[in-house]
């Protein structure tokens, strides 16, 4: 079954013929086992054309390129597929998969958040573990932006004021809206409602600890359950690419090796922007997910306090790197914090260290700042070693990173501004919490859990809470 949720696509696209993607599969159009097809044509080629010689009808396209959605009309076989991937007006076809893997279905991890006091936002071991605090001596992000491609954020939690580009945009309900907010969407069938609402905002207060001084671009490509597709998160980095971003967080992930979203990740680290993903929490090594499978990008990998491998991240030689991805404290809407686990997590540890790299060296290209992280890496073959060569270069280390990229070796005596001073004054430790009350919950939720969504292609890859996290 194909998730499509709302009505995305910055294109008016006249003579086009959209079809408005929330008509499909939503009382409107039924998706059939091939509804949707992903279509780049040779330059030149008018997709009307295309249309009319397959009954076609183009649902969206991308913005300033010949990429666009089409919806294929009942009984479209596979033999008409291979049809339209033969035609020689067309470069590319894609399916935007209406089947996962067999491993979709494993796994048992079921991520929340759980909500925490302010102050354990500055008590968290993540930044002394990186060596956050040195580093910040040298380097923290200005003039650097990162786009997070996420479920939005909420721009005035205290950590992410002033932090927030105004170029963001919603490409889930197709306007400027970057609000990360619950709309009670329940989708996956275990009675619970809005289960990724948080999830960008979440991310990006982890960016914002590691460079505070960058701007965040948050890309709506997730909606509150966590689900998406192919082709809004090809439309997604594009925009960025078009924005001019220096670095986009992928906290988020498809088993579909599909060669579209390739190119677009690969055309943003053409245009000089590091691209980092998360590698999955399904604790395996074959099959990877995309993007973090690809060549260009930097696939991250989750390991804990103890630099042990988290039990949920996926490893394989295509990782590049790993960091903390367990316990960390971080952003919630309505200005609460919660503490949470996940690759999503490690892969924000990266993005922002990344931002660091290019606030220090504005010149260097993508493979040049992935060059500084791999080498700066902690070896962890002696904590895991039936994993060596499988989580990459070793952990991150923020400080030895920027040292590499020509950084003065940091005052292990001075702790740079740290992340209390950053917010000031957030609390006592031990406080009670309430989770904020959330308008338009269904069910009388009095917190919400976050998402590792089995059901569908595109999945957040926070959040997953251990041991005395973990709820009944």
């Amino acid at each position: 079954m194909i998730m499509l949720c709302g009505s995305i696509g910055i294109i008016t696209a006249v003579g086009f013929g959209l079809v408005p993607r929330s008509n499909i599969g939503a009382g409107g159009i039924p998706p059939d086992p091939i509804s949707l097809v992903i279509v780049e044509p040779v330059p030149g080629t008018d997709i009307a054309d295309i249309n009319d010689d397959y009954g076609t009808t183009t649902v969206d396209a991308v913005d300033g390129r010949d990429l666009y959605l089409l919806l294929v009309p009942p009984g479209f076989s596979e033999a008409d597929l291979d049809a339209l991937r033969s035609d020689p007006r067309i470069e590319e076809v894609e399916m935007d998969d209406d089947t996962l893997a067999p491993e979709a279905a494993g796994g048992d991890t079921q991520p929340i958040f759980f909500y925490v006091p302010p102050s354990a936002y500055g008590q968290q071991y993540a930044p002394g573990l990186i060596q956050l605090g040195p580093a910040h001596q040298y380097a923290t992000g200005h003039g650097v932006v990162v786009a997070i491609l996420d479920t939005g954020a909420d721009a005035d939690h205290e950590l992410l004021a002033g932090r927030i580009d105004p170029g963001g945009y919603n490409f889930v309900d197709d306007n400027t809206d970057i609000a990360d907010i619950p709309t009670g969407l329940g989708r996956d069938g275990d009675g619970l409602f809005d289960e990724m609402f948080g999830h960008g905002t979440f991310v990006a207060g982890v960016i914002a600890m590691v460079a505070p001084d960058a701007s965040i671009m948050p890309v709506r490509v997730l909606d509150s359950e966590g689900f998406s597709d192919v082709f809004r998160v090809v439309q997604g980095i594009y925009y960025a690419i078009d924005r001019g971003v220096d670095v986009i967080n992928l906290s988020l992930g498809t088993r579909s090796h599909n060669h579209i979203l390739r190119n677009a990740v690969d055309d943003a680290v053409a245009a000089g922007i590091v691209v980092v993903a998360a590698s999955g929490n399904d604790d395996r090594e074959h099959p990877g997910q995309m993007p973090a499978l690809e060549e260009t990008t930097l696939g991250i990998s989750s390991v804990d306090a103890q630099d042990v491998k988290s039990s949920f991240s996926n490893y394989g030689d295509y990782v590049s790197l790993s960091a903390p991805g367990n316990d960390v404290v971080s952003a919630m809407p309505g200005g609460q914090y919660a503490v949470a686990s996940g690759t999503s997590i490690s892969t924000a540890f990266v993005a922002g260290t990344a931002a660091l790299l290019r606030s220090l060296v504005p010149l260097a290209t993508p493979a040049e700042i992935a060059a500084h992280l791999l080498a700066s890496g902690q070896n962890l073959d002696d904590q895991n070693p039936e994993y060596s060569g499988l989580l990459g270069a070793g952990r991150l280390d923020v400080a030895a990173a920027l040292s590499h990229a020509g950084a003065p070796a940091p005052n292990p005596d001075i702790a740079g501004p740290g992340i209390v001073e950053m917010i000031g004054e957030i609390g006592e430790i031990g406080e009670d919490v309430t989770p904020p009350a959330l308008p338009g919950l269904p069910g009388g939720q009095d917190s919400l859990p976050g998402v590792w969504d089995r059901t569908t292609r595109i999945h957040a890859d926070l959040l997953i809470l251990l041991g005395e996290h973990q709820r009944p």
